[in-house]
């Protein structure tokens, strides 16, 4: 491997190294939360990876319908053996980041050239949520390892016609599929490597026909299992929950919105930053040199229609459109590696084309860099849930229920240590107190500015009239019900 790409990949492992030992807070907390309590109870209830369980279970055991959690059984491992520390979730997602970009770069070489595949991983290592995303605490990034090896390897496979680069790519295949079922978008772009190499024969491969045997058996059995979680506990992420959370819902696909929000909002200005995704729209219009370099152009449109499939996930959620991040930066490297070609496109000067890229290209540095510090002032040690959490564990004992103001994030059960139900300012009312302490509620805990938010003022007084008021601080209550 060239220097250049040993600076690259070093350049990731160390943008992605800050605050790896905080705990679960900030940005997207209520998904790495839900991602470390699995990892946590695996470790301190049950090493059964067939039976994932969350915080906000009630009285249940806390079986959750969800994808393979191959990534928390990971952590649990790590914690089994060195201890329950969020740096060992996040420090696994790095590990996930630097693989990632290796697989890119092993790539986007053998497809292309050496040259689009460094500048490939160069804006790949440099871009805002590709750095926040690649330390979080949750299984995105694993997933984009697997996903991209799982291309490389089949590629390898068509080549040499070895068992073991088919057993290398069927495997990170299914696993990328169990950790994110959406992946079976992958499936486009390795058609479109079977059909470079066989054209009709293709289906006359048995080796093709096995592949996907096996990673539709592996998805089956899993999602099957996973869906019998919820029928025992009643418990789910809503995986197959068409048209109400995060799939199937057709009729975003007929408004300005959705579009402006997954296109402009998040693509452009919060995964590339505008000036990157200037240079990504440049780079899909340069002529194809060969067939394997349209790859890149299947894969893009796997995702794309991945998108369209998952609409409502989509637009509500930035990291969902992390896989498109893969092609997308391949797009945006072939500008700067095919810097005559940009030229003549655009009738400047090679020299003067070098300037602008150059100028793109700082500009993207310079917002990534921005994106990234007010996101990560986020991550803040003074703030009411770290007062909260640390009054709970002092106060209420470890086995006992409560329930948790939260508007539905599991970030305050999971700081907390505690087990219990998350509620929502409009749910609380003298009947929903008294059905959660006959299932074996014993204390209520939230935080004041939620009450005020959401004008529940009236809510407040309710609890505290009603029940025992334990803690009643400026920023968080705790009661005894």
């Amino acid at each position: 491997m060239s220097k250049r790409f040993i600076l690259i990949l070093l350049f990731t492992f160390c943008t992605r190294l800050y605050h790896i030992n905080f705990p679960i807070a900030g940005w997207h907390s209520w998904r790495q939360a839900d991602t470390a309590a699995i990892a946590r109870n695996f470790a301190t209830e049950n090493m059964n990876i067939a039976y994932p369980a969350i915080d906000w279970r009630g009285e249940t055991p806390g079986y959750v319908e969800s994808e393979f959690q191959l990534y928390t059984f990971i952590i649990a491992l790590l914690y089994k053996l060195f201890g329950i520390q969020e740096i060992f979730g996040r420090a696994l997602s790095v590990l996930c980041s630097l693989l990632t970009v290796l697989g890119l770069y092993l790539l986007v070489k053998k497809m292309i050239d050496e040259r689009t595949a460094l500048w490939s991983v160069f804006f790949y290592a440099v871009l805002p949520l590709s750095i926040y995303y690649g330390r979080a605490f949750m299984p995105e990034q694993m997933m984009l390892m697997f996903s991209v090896f799982g291309i490389y390897f089949y590629s390898q496979w068509l080549d040499d016609n070895s068992w073991k680069h088919f057993l290398a790519s069927v495997a990170c295949i299914s696993l990328a599929v169990l950790l994110k079922l959406p992946t079976l978008y992958l499936g486009l772009p390795l058609l479109f490597l079977s059909w470079t190499k066989f054209k009709f024969a293709l289906f006359r491969q048995p080796k093709i026909w096995l592949f996907a045997v096996i990673v539709f058996v592996a998805t089956f059995a899993w999602y099957y299992h996973s869906h019998s979680l919820k029928s025992l506990t009643g418990l789910t992420f809503g995986i197959w929950e068409m048209g109400t959370d995060k799939w199937g819902n057709l009729d975003l696909l007929v408004t300005f919105k959705f579009y402006n929000d997954v296109l402009f909002k998040s693509i452009a200005e919060r995964h590339f930053t505008y000036p990157a995704f200037v240079l990504f729209v440049v780079g899909l219009f340069l002529k194809r040199k060969s067939d394997n370099e349209r790859l890149f152009d299947f894969w893009l449109i796997a995702v794309v229609v991945y998108f369209l499939i998952v609409a409502k996930g989509n637009q509500v959620h930035e990291y969902y459109q992390l896989p498109f991040m893969l092609p997308g930066v391949v797009f945006l490297a072939k500008p700067f590696s095919r810097l005559s070609d940009v030229a003549a496109t655009i009738h400047f000067s090679e020299k003067t084309t070098r300037v602008v890229l150059a100028l793109f290209a700082t500009a993207t540095i310079v917002l990534s860099a921005l994106r990234l510090v007010h996101t990560f002032n986020s991550e803040r040690y003074d703030t009411p849930l770290f007062a909260l959490s640390t009054s709970v564990q002092q106060i209420i004992p470890e086995n006992d229920l409560v329930i948790a103001l939260s508007n539905g994030n599991p970030v305050v059960l999971y700081n907390a240590g505690r087990k219990g139900w998350n509620c929502s300012t409009s749910e609380i009312n003298e009947s929903y107190f008294e059905e959660k302490k006959r299932l074996g509620a014993r204390y209520f805990i939230g935080e004041k500015n939620l009450f005020f938010e959401n004008g529940a003022e009236q809510q407040l007084d309710f609890i505290r009239n009603r029940y025992e008021v334990v803690i009643d601080s400026a920023e968080y209550l705790i009661v005894r019900l």
